[in-house]
Protein backbone atom coordinates (compact mmCIF):
# COMPACT_ATOMS: atom_id res chain seq x y z
CA UNK A 1 0.00 0.00 0.00
CA UNK A 2 1.22 3.86 -0.86
CA UNK A 3 0.62 6.32 1.55
CA UNK A 4 0.75 9.92 1.74
CA UNK A 5 1.22 12.24 4.36
CA UNK A 6 -1.28 14.60 4.09
CA UNK A 7 1.09 17.30 5.48
CA UNK A 8 3.92 17.49 3.16
CA UNK A 9 2.82 15.39 0.17
CA UNK A 10 5.55 12.84 0.83
CA UNK A 11 4.59 9.63 -0.47
CA UNK A 12 5.39 6.04 1.76
CA UNK A 13 5.16 2.05 0.38
CA UNK A 14 3.52 0.17 3.26
CA UNK A 15 4.08 -3.53 3.35
CA UNK A 16 0.93 -4.52 4.92
CA UNK A 17 1.90 -7.99 6.48
CA UNK A 18 4.81 -6.19 9.11
CA UNK A 19 2.11 -4.68 10.40
CA UNK A 20 0.90 -6.43 14.23
CA UNK A 21 -2.43 -6.15 15.11
CA UNK A 22 -5.05 -3.70 13.09
CA UNK A 23 -3.27 -0.04 12.85
CA UNK A 24 0.37 1.07 12.90
CA UNK A 25 2.08 4.59 13.42
CA UNK A 26 5.28 6.09 12.26
CA UNK A 27 6.46 10.22 11.91
CA UNK A 28 6.86 11.92 8.75
CA UNK A 29 10.49 12.06 8.00
CA UNK A 30 10.31 15.59 6.21
CA UNK A 31 7.38 17.04 8.89
CA UNK A 32 7.77 15.01 11.80
CA UNK A 33 3.83 14.46 11.19
CA UNK A 34 2.41 11.12 12.55
CA UNK A 35 1.00 9.04 10.14
CA UNK A 36 -1.63 6.12 10.94
CA UNK A 37 -1.69 3.44 8.82
CA UNK A 38 -4.73 0.99 9.36
CA UNK A 39 -4.55 -2.73 7.82
CA UNK A 40 -7.61 -3.65 6.11
CA UNK A 41 -10.30 -6.16 7.70
CA UNK A 42 -12.71 -8.24 6.60
CA UNK A 43 -15.71 -6.08 5.05
CA UNK A 44 -18.57 -6.53 7.88
CA UNK A 45 -22.53 -6.70 7.12
CA UNK A 46 -23.22 -2.62 6.33
CA UNK A 47 -25.26 -0.95 8.72
CA UNK A 48 -28.13 1.39 7.57
CA UNK A 49 -26.59 5.23 7.72
CA UNK A 50 -27.65 8.49 7.12
CA UNK A 51 -25.57 10.04 4.37
CA UNK A 52 -23.05 12.67 5.55
CA UNK A 53 -23.60 15.79 4.13
CA UNK A 54 -20.90 17.00 1.72
CA UNK A 55 -18.90 19.62 3.19
CA UNK A 56 -15.75 21.75 1.47
CA UNK A 57 -13.18 20.13 4.89
CA UNK A 58 -14.04 16.36 3.03
CA UNK A 59 -11.44 17.61 0.22
CA UNK A 60 -7.94 16.93 0.49
CA UNK A 61 -4.98 19.56 0.17
CA UNK A 62 -3.26 18.65 -2.80
CA UNK A 63 0.70 17.36 -2.69
CA UNK A 64 2.94 19.61 -3.37
CA UNK A 65 4.43 19.29 -7.15
CA UNK A 66 7.71 17.26 -6.07
CA UNK A 67 6.05 14.91 -4.17
CA UNK A 68 2.82 14.10 -6.71
CA UNK A 69 1.73 10.44 -7.15
CA UNK A 70 3.15 9.23 -10.46
CA UNK A 71 0.55 9.73 -13.59
CA UNK A 72 -1.79 6.99 -13.94
CA UNK A 73 -2.64 6.61 -10.20
CA UNK A 74 -5.83 7.27 -9.01
CA UNK A 75 -6.10 8.27 -5.54
CA UNK A 76 -8.99 6.73 -3.09
CA UNK A 77 -9.92 7.37 0.35
CA UNK A 78 -10.46 4.31 2.80
CA UNK A 79 -13.87 4.00 4.49
CA UNK A 80 -12.82 5.59 8.03
CA UNK A 81 -11.32 8.92 6.12
CA UNK A 82 -14.36 9.08 3.57
CA UNK A 83 -16.38 9.18 6.83
CA UNK A 84 -14.48 12.15 8.78
CA UNK A 85 -13.04 15.40 8.24
CA UNK A 86 -9.65 15.39 8.84
CA UNK A 87 -8.13 11.88 7.74
CA UNK A 88 -4.86 10.81 9.14
CA UNK A 89 -3.77 9.49 5.54
CA UNK A 90 -4.91 8.61 2.04
CA UNK A 91 -4.33 5.29 0.44
CA UNK A 92 -3.62 5.09 -3.18
CA UNK A 93 -4.48 2.24 -5.42
CA UNK A 94 -1.79 0.54 -6.79
CA UNK A 95 -1.45 1.03 -10.84
CA UNK A 96 -3.14 -1.85 -12.90
CA UNK A 97 -1.66 -3.16 -16.52
CA UNK A 98 -3.66 -3.10 -19.39
CA UNK A 99 -5.41 -6.16 -20.37
CA UNK A 100 -7.28 -6.67 -23.97
CA UNK A 101 -7.52 -5.11 -27.19
CA UNK A 102 -7.20 -1.19 -27.53
CA UNK A 103 -10.09 0.47 -29.40
CA UNK A 104 -8.32 0.68 -32.60
CA UNK A 105 -7.49 -3.14 -32.61
CA UNK A 106 -10.97 -3.73 -32.02
CA UNK A 107 -12.17 -1.41 -34.85
CA UNK A 108 -10.16 -3.24 -37.16
CA UNK A 109 -11.62 -6.44 -35.90
CA UNK A 110 -15.35 -5.28 -36.16
CA UNK A 111 -14.84 -3.57 -39.44
CA UNK A 112 -13.13 -6.94 -40.46
CA UNK A 113 -15.57 -9.37 -39.10
CA UNK A 114 -18.73 -7.09 -40.42
CA UNK A 115 -17.25 -6.32 -43.96
CA UNK A 116 -14.67 -9.36 -44.73
CA UNK A 117 -16.76 -11.82 -43.69
CA UNK A 118 -20.12 -11.47 -45.55
CA UNK A 119 -18.04 -10.54 -48.88
CA UNK A 120 -16.02 -13.53 -48.09
CA UNK A 121 -19.19 -16.07 -48.19
CA UNK A 122 -20.92 -14.20 -50.74
CA UNK A 123 -17.61 -14.43 -52.69
CA UNK A 124 -17.26 -17.19 -52.10
CA UNK A 125 -20.64 -18.66 -53.27
CA UNK A 126 -20.86 -16.22 -56.19
CA UNK A 127 -17.34 -18.68 -57.25
CA UNK A 128 -18.48 -21.59 -56.64
CA UNK A 129 -21.81 -21.56 -58.75
CA UNK A 130 -19.70 -19.78 -61.18
CA UNK A 131 -16.94 -22.17 -61.59
CA UNK A 132 -19.65 -24.84 -61.38
CA UNK A 133 -21.69 -23.41 -64.48
CA UNK A 134 -18.35 -22.96 -66.54
CA UNK A 135 -16.99 -26.48 -66.24
CA UNK A 136 -20.65 -27.69 -66.90
CA UNK A 137 -20.75 -25.19 -70.01
CA UNK A 138 -17.67 -26.46 -71.26
CA UNK A 139 -18.58 -29.99 -70.46
CA UNK A 140 -22.37 -29.47 -72.52
CA UNK A 141 -20.09 -28.00 -75.43
CA UNK A 142 -17.24 -30.96 -75.58
CA UNK A 143 -20.07 -33.08 -75.41
CA UNK A 144 -22.48 -31.52 -77.82
CA UNK A 145 -19.48 -31.40 -80.32
CA UNK A 146 -18.71 -35.18 -79.81
CA UNK A 147 -22.06 -35.84 -80.41
CA UNK A 148 -22.25 -33.77 -83.60
CA UNK A 149 -18.91 -35.39 -85.36
CA UNK A 150 -20.26 -38.85 -84.21
CA UNK A 151 -23.56 -38.10 -85.74
CA UNK A 152 -22.07 -37.04 -88.86
CA UNK A 153 -19.88 -40.13 -89.33
CA UNK A 154 -23.20 -42.71 -88.46
CA UNK A 155 -25.02 -40.83 -91.54
CA UNK A 156 -22.12 -40.52 -93.84
CA UNK A 157 -21.60 -44.48 -93.35
CA UNK A 158 -24.94 -45.32 -93.90
CA UNK A 159 -25.59 -43.27 -96.75
CA UNK A 160 -22.92 -45.84 -98.04
CA UNK A 161 -24.60 -48.35 -96.92
CA UNK A 162 -27.80 -48.17 -97.85
CA UNK A 163 -26.36 -47.23 -101.56
CA UNK A 164 -25.11 -51.36 -101.59
CA UNK A 165 -27.93 -52.14 -100.01
CA UNK A 166 -29.70 -50.82 -102.33
CA UNK A 167 -27.79 -52.13 -105.52
CA UNK A 168 -27.32 -55.81 -104.18
CA UNK A 169 -30.85 -56.60 -104.24
CA UNK A 170 -30.58 -55.66 -108.26
CA UNK A 171 -31.37 -58.64 -110.43
CA UNK A 172 -28.46 -57.89 -112.77
CA UNK A 173 -26.53 -58.18 -109.41
CA UNK A 174 -27.77 -61.25 -107.97
CA UNK A 175 -27.15 -62.66 -111.72
CA UNK A 176 -23.19 -63.08 -110.77
CA UNK A 177 -22.79 -62.28 -114.95
CA UNK A 178 -19.48 -59.93 -114.86
CA UNK A 179 -21.00 -58.10 -117.65
CA UNK A 180 -24.20 -57.34 -115.98
CA UNK A 181 -22.86 -56.41 -112.76
CA UNK A 182 -20.01 -53.98 -114.30
CA UNK A 183 -22.16 -51.94 -115.67
CA UNK A 184 -24.07 -51.04 -112.76
CA UNK A 185 -20.85 -50.69 -110.87
CA UNK A 186 -19.74 -48.34 -113.29
CA UNK A 187 -22.84 -46.22 -113.00
CA UNK A 188 -22.61 -46.57 -109.03
CA UNK A 189 -19.27 -44.79 -109.15
CA UNK A 190 -20.35 -42.10 -111.01
CA UNK A 191 -22.95 -41.58 -109.09
CA UNK A 192 -21.11 -41.40 -105.76
CA UNK A 193 -17.36 -40.03 -107.08
CA UNK A 194 -15.36 -40.73 -103.72
CA UNK A 195 -16.23 -44.68 -104.12
CA UNK A 196 -13.20 -45.41 -106.18
CA UNK A 197 -14.02 -48.57 -106.41
CA UNK A 198 -17.02 -50.94 -106.47
CA UNK A 199 -16.70 -54.86 -106.97
CA UNK A 200 -17.93 -57.88 -106.34
CA UNK A 201 -16.97 -61.29 -105.85
CA UNK A 202 -18.36 -64.81 -105.46
CA UNK A 203 -18.30 -67.11 -102.25
CA UNK A 204 -14.59 -67.88 -102.66
CA UNK A 205 -13.77 -64.29 -102.69
CA UNK A 206 -12.59 -64.57 -106.20
CA UNK A 207 -13.28 -60.59 -108.16
CA UNK A 208 -16.10 -60.81 -110.77
CA UNK A 209 -16.87 -57.58 -111.65
CA UNK A 210 -15.50 -53.85 -111.08
CA UNK A 211 -15.73 -50.29 -112.31
CA UNK A 212 -12.57 -49.48 -113.06
CA UNK A 213 -11.95 -51.88 -115.44
CA UNK A 214 -9.05 -53.17 -113.98
CA UNK A 215 -7.65 -57.03 -113.63
CA UNK A 216 -9.51 -59.28 -111.44
CA UNK A 217 -7.99 -60.00 -108.34
CA UNK A 218 -8.06 -62.33 -105.17
CA UNK A 219 -9.75 -61.29 -102.23
CA UNK A 220 -10.27 -64.23 -100.31
CA UNK A 221 -7.79 -62.95 -97.37
CA UNK A 222 -9.80 -59.92 -96.86
CA UNK A 223 -11.22 -60.26 -93.55
CA UNK A 224 -14.42 -58.07 -94.57
CA UNK A 225 -14.86 -61.09 -97.38
CA UNK A 226 -14.86 -63.63 -94.34
CA UNK A 227 -17.02 -62.03 -91.95
CA UNK A 228 -19.95 -61.51 -94.87
CA UNK A 229 -19.28 -65.48 -95.86
CA UNK A 230 -19.21 -65.89 -92.07
CA UNK A 231 -22.79 -64.44 -91.46
CA UNK A 232 -22.53 -60.69 -91.27
CA UNK A 233 -25.09 -58.42 -92.84
CA UNK A 234 -22.08 -55.23 -92.60
CA UNK A 235 -18.87 -55.38 -93.15
CA UNK A 236 -15.74 -52.88 -93.22
CA UNK A 237 -11.90 -52.39 -93.00
CA UNK A 238 -10.33 -48.95 -93.04
CA UNK A 239 -6.70 -49.20 -94.97
CA UNK A 240 -4.43 -46.84 -96.88
CA UNK A 241 -4.80 -46.61 -100.04
CA UNK A 242 -2.06 -47.61 -102.21
CA UNK A 243 -1.78 -44.82 -104.35
CA UNK A 244 -3.37 -41.85 -102.62
CA UNK A 245 -2.03 -42.84 -99.40
CA UNK A 246 -4.93 -41.49 -97.54
CA UNK A 247 -7.42 -43.18 -95.14
CA UNK A 248 -9.93 -45.59 -97.21
CA UNK A 249 -12.91 -47.11 -95.89
CA UNK A 250 -14.02 -50.32 -97.66
CA UNK A 251 -17.76 -51.68 -96.77
CA UNK A 252 -19.55 -54.79 -98.04
CA UNK A 253 -22.48 -56.58 -98.05
CA UNK A 254 -23.91 -59.62 -98.75
CA UNK A 255 -25.70 -60.46 -102.83
CA UNK A 256 -28.70 -63.22 -102.27
CA UNK A 257 -30.39 -65.41 -103.78
CA UNK A 258 -33.05 -67.36 -102.68
CA UNK A 259 -31.50 -66.39 -99.04
CA UNK A 260 -28.29 -67.75 -99.89
CA UNK A 261 -25.49 -65.49 -99.66
CA UNK A 262 -23.52 -66.31 -103.33
CA UNK A 263 -21.19 -63.21 -102.99
CA UNK A 264 -20.52 -59.84 -102.14
CA UNK A 265 -20.51 -56.41 -103.25
CA UNK A 266 -17.90 -53.90 -102.03
CA UNK A 267 -17.02 -50.59 -102.50
CA UNK A 268 -13.78 -48.82 -101.32
CA UNK A 269 -14.11 -45.04 -101.07
CA UNK A 270 -11.57 -42.20 -99.20
CA UNK A 271 -12.40 -40.52 -95.78
CA UNK A 272 -11.67 -37.17 -96.99
CA UNK A 273 -15.08 -35.81 -96.03
CA UNK A 274 -15.08 -36.96 -92.71
CA UNK A 275 -11.26 -36.65 -92.36
CA UNK A 276 -11.16 -33.18 -93.12
CA UNK A 277 -14.82 -32.41 -90.73
CA UNK A 278 -12.53 -34.09 -87.47
CA UNK A 279 -9.13 -33.29 -88.32
CA UNK A 280 -10.06 -29.84 -88.77
CA UNK A 281 -12.30 -29.06 -85.33
CA UNK A 282 -10.18 -27.49 -82.86
CA UNK A 283 -10.81 -25.11 -79.78
CA UNK A 284 -7.93 -22.69 -78.79
CA UNK A 285 -4.46 -24.04 -79.15
CA UNK A 286 -4.50 -27.86 -77.57
CA UNK A 287 -8.12 -28.81 -78.48
CA UNK A 288 -8.71 -31.24 -80.71
CA UNK A 289 -10.86 -34.13 -82.38
CA UNK A 290 -9.55 -37.86 -83.40
CA UNK A 291 -11.46 -41.18 -84.86
CA UNK A 292 -10.66 -44.38 -84.10
CA UNK A 293 -11.89 -47.67 -85.77
CA UNK A 294 -12.77 -51.03 -83.59
CA UNK A 295 -9.49 -52.07 -83.06
CA UNK A 296 -7.86 -48.55 -81.91
CA UNK A 297 -6.54 -47.72 -85.37
CA UNK A 298 -6.68 -43.87 -86.30
CA UNK A 299 -9.33 -43.16 -89.27
CA UNK A 300 -9.04 -39.33 -88.74
CA UNK A 301 -6.41 -37.16 -86.83
CA UNK A 302 -4.94 -33.75 -86.48
CA UNK A 303 -1.57 -35.38 -87.13
CA UNK A 304 -1.44 -36.90 -91.04
CA UNK A 305 1.34 -39.04 -89.76
CA UNK A 306 -0.77 -40.97 -87.73
CA UNK A 307 -3.52 -41.10 -90.03
CA UNK A 308 -1.13 -42.42 -93.19
CA UNK A 309 0.65 -44.98 -90.74
CA UNK A 310 -2.69 -46.32 -88.80
CA UNK A 311 -1.46 -45.41 -85.38
CA UNK A 312 -2.87 -47.30 -82.71
CA UNK A 313 -4.10 -45.78 -80.25
CA UNK A 314 -5.78 -48.02 -78.12
CA UNK A 315 -3.84 -47.19 -74.67
CA UNK A 316 -4.96 -43.60 -75.36
CA UNK A 317 -7.04 -42.79 -71.77
CA UNK A 318 -10.08 -41.76 -73.54
CA UNK A 319 -10.05 -45.48 -76.13
CA UNK A 320 -9.41 -47.28 -73.21
CA UNK A 321 -12.36 -45.28 -71.09
CA UNK A 322 -14.39 -46.16 -74.30
CA UNK A 323 -13.38 -49.85 -74.82
CA UNK A 324 -13.75 -50.55 -71.18
CA UNK A 325 -17.73 -49.26 -71.54
CA UNK A 326 -17.10 -45.49 -70.09
CA UNK A 327 -18.07 -43.25 -72.47
CA UNK A 328 -18.64 -39.36 -71.78
CA UNK A 329 -16.72 -37.07 -69.95
CA UNK A 330 -13.21 -37.75 -68.31
CA UNK A 331 -10.46 -36.09 -67.11
CA UNK A 332 -6.56 -37.56 -67.64
CA UNK A 333 -2.98 -36.76 -67.69
CA UNK A 334 -1.28 -36.99 -71.36
CA UNK A 335 2.08 -38.63 -71.65
CA UNK A 336 3.63 -35.07 -70.37
CA UNK A 337 1.83 -35.09 -67.58
CA UNK A 338 -0.50 -32.71 -67.84
CA UNK A 339 -4.04 -32.54 -66.55
CA UNK A 340 -6.33 -33.16 -69.99
CA UNK A 341 -9.99 -33.39 -70.16
CA UNK A 342 -11.88 -35.35 -72.96
CA UNK A 343 -15.11 -36.77 -73.64
CA UNK A 344 -15.40 -40.36 -75.79
CA UNK A 345 -18.82 -41.64 -77.69
CA UNK A 346 -19.03 -44.40 -79.91
CA UNK A 347 -20.69 -44.51 -83.23
CA UNK A 348 -23.28 -46.95 -84.64
CA UNK A 349 -20.31 -49.12 -86.05
CA UNK A 350 -18.23 -49.41 -83.46
CA UNK A 351 -15.48 -46.71 -83.88
CA UNK A 352 -14.58 -44.50 -81.04
CA UNK A 353 -14.95 -40.54 -81.60
CA UNK A 354 -12.58 -38.46 -79.25
CA UNK A 355 -12.09 -34.69 -78.24
CA UNK A 356 -9.46 -33.41 -75.78
CA UNK A 357 -8.34 -30.57 -74.61
CA UNK A 358 -5.85 -29.15 -71.94
CA UNK A 359 -7.34 -28.21 -68.62
CA UNK A 360 -5.34 -24.73 -68.25
CA UNK A 361 -6.88 -23.75 -71.30
CA UNK A 362 -10.23 -24.87 -71.28
CA UNK A 363 -11.26 -23.16 -68.14
CA UNK A 364 -8.62 -20.20 -68.51
CA UNK A 365 -11.43 -17.93 -67.96
CA UNK A 366 -12.98 -19.51 -64.99
CA UNK A 367 -9.01 -19.23 -63.66
CA UNK A 368 -8.95 -15.46 -64.38
CA UNK A 369 -11.87 -14.63 -63.26
CA UNK A 370 -10.72 -16.75 -59.52
CA UNK A 371 -7.67 -14.59 -59.88
CA UNK A 372 -9.88 -11.62 -60.36
CA UNK A 373 -11.78 -12.48 -57.47
CA UNK A 374 -9.30 -13.59 -54.44
CA UNK A 375 -7.02 -10.09 -55.94
CA UNK A 376 -10.16 -7.75 -55.15
CA UNK A 377 -10.85 -9.60 -51.65
CA UNK A 378 -6.88 -9.39 -50.59
CA UNK A 379 -7.37 -5.63 -52.39
CA UNK A 380 -10.59 -5.07 -50.01
CA UNK A 381 -9.28 -6.67 -46.66
CA UNK A 382 -6.19 -4.24 -47.13
CA UNK A 383 -8.28 -1.15 -47.25
CA UNK A 384 -10.83 -1.73 -44.94
CA UNK A 385 -7.67 -2.97 -42.49
CA UNK A 386 -6.53 1.07 -43.47
CA UNK A 387 -9.87 2.47 -42.82
CA UNK A 388 -10.44 0.63 -39.71
CA UNK A 389 -6.91 1.33 -38.45
CA UNK A 390 -6.94 5.15 -39.58
CA UNK A 391 -10.66 5.30 -38.35
CA UNK A 392 -9.72 3.95 -34.73
CA UNK A 393 -6.47 5.98 -34.61
CA UNK A 394 -9.05 8.91 -35.31
CA UNK A 395 -11.20 7.84 -32.52
CA UNK A 396 -8.51 7.11 -30.03
CA UNK A 397 -6.78 9.58 -30.59
CA UNK A 398 -9.11 12.15 -28.14
CA UNK A 399 -9.66 9.70 -25.62
CA UNK A 400 -6.21 9.07 -24.80
CA UNK A 401 -5.81 12.65 -24.46
CA UNK A 402 -9.00 12.82 -22.12
CA UNK A 403 -7.55 10.12 -20.36
CA UNK A 404 -3.83 12.14 -19.54
CA UNK A 405 -5.51 14.80 -18.87
CA UNK A 406 -8.04 13.29 -16.25
CA UNK A 407 -4.91 11.43 -14.60
CA UNK A 408 -2.75 14.71 -14.64
CA UNK A 409 -6.36 16.14 -12.47
CA UNK A 410 -6.16 13.14 -10.33
CA UNK A 411 -3.20 13.37 -8.70
CA UNK A 412 -3.42 17.13 -8.47
CA UNK A 413 -2.48 19.00 -11.85
CA UNK A 414 -5.22 21.42 -12.11
CA UNK A 415 -3.62 23.31 -15.14
CA UNK A 416 -3.60 21.13 -17.40
CA UNK A 417 -4.95 22.48 -20.70
CA UNK A 418 -8.24 20.36 -22.14
CA UNK A 419 -8.16 20.56 -26.26
CA UNK A 420 -11.71 19.70 -28.11
CA UNK A 421 -11.23 20.33 -31.27
CA UNK A 422 -15.04 18.45 -32.34
CA UNK A 423 -18.62 18.32 -31.36
CA UNK A 424 -19.62 15.14 -30.89
CA UNK A 425 -19.58 12.78 -27.77
CA UNK A 426 -15.84 12.83 -27.13
CA UNK A 427 -16.35 16.63 -27.00
CA UNK A 428 -18.96 16.57 -24.67
CA UNK A 429 -16.82 14.19 -22.35
CA UNK A 430 -14.16 17.00 -22.87
CA UNK A 431 -16.29 19.69 -21.49
CA UNK A 432 -17.60 17.10 -18.60
CA UNK A 433 -13.73 16.97 -17.48
CA UNK A 434 -13.09 20.78 -17.65
CA UNK A 435 -16.13 21.48 -15.44
CA UNK A 436 -14.82 19.14 -12.99
CA UNK A 437 -11.08 20.64 -13.52
CA UNK A 438 -12.81 23.91 -13.03
CA UNK A 439 -14.83 22.64 -9.73
CA UNK A 440 -12.20 21.40 -7.99
CA UNK A 441 -9.92 24.51 -8.39
CA UNK A 442 -12.45 26.32 -7.06
CA UNK A 443 -13.26 24.17 -3.75
CA UNK A 444 -9.47 24.08 -3.37
CA UNK A 445 -9.12 27.42 -3.22
CA UNK A 446 -12.15 28.21 -0.95
CA UNK A 447 -10.49 25.60 1.48
CA UNK A 448 -7.19 27.46 1.04
CA UNK A 449 -9.30 30.42 2.02
CA UNK A 450 -10.63 28.98 4.87
CA UNK A 451 -7.57 27.64 6.52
Amino acid sequence: MIVICEECGKKYKVDLNKIRGTRANFKCSTCDHIIVVKKPSAPAAPKPQPPAPQTEAQFTPPAPADARPSQGQMIRPDAETAAKPAPTGVALREPGGKSGLGLVAKAVWIMLVVGIIPVGIFGWITLSQGEKRMRDDTKALIAEVTRGLSVHVDEWIDKNVRVLLAAANIGDIQSMEPQAQTEILKSIQQAYPWMYLVFTTDASGANIARNDGKALRDYSDRQYIKDIMGGKELAWQVLIGKTSKKPALVLAVPIKRNDQTVGVLANAMQLDDISKRIAAWKRGDTGYAFLVDERGKVVAHQLTDYVQEQKKLGMHPLIQSYTSGRSGFHHFKDVGGEEQIGHVRGTRYGWALAIQQSEAEAFADLYAAQRFAYTLLACTIIAVVLVAWLAGRALVQPIKRLTEAADRISVGDLDVEIEIHSRDEIAALGEAIARMQDSIRLSLERLRRRR
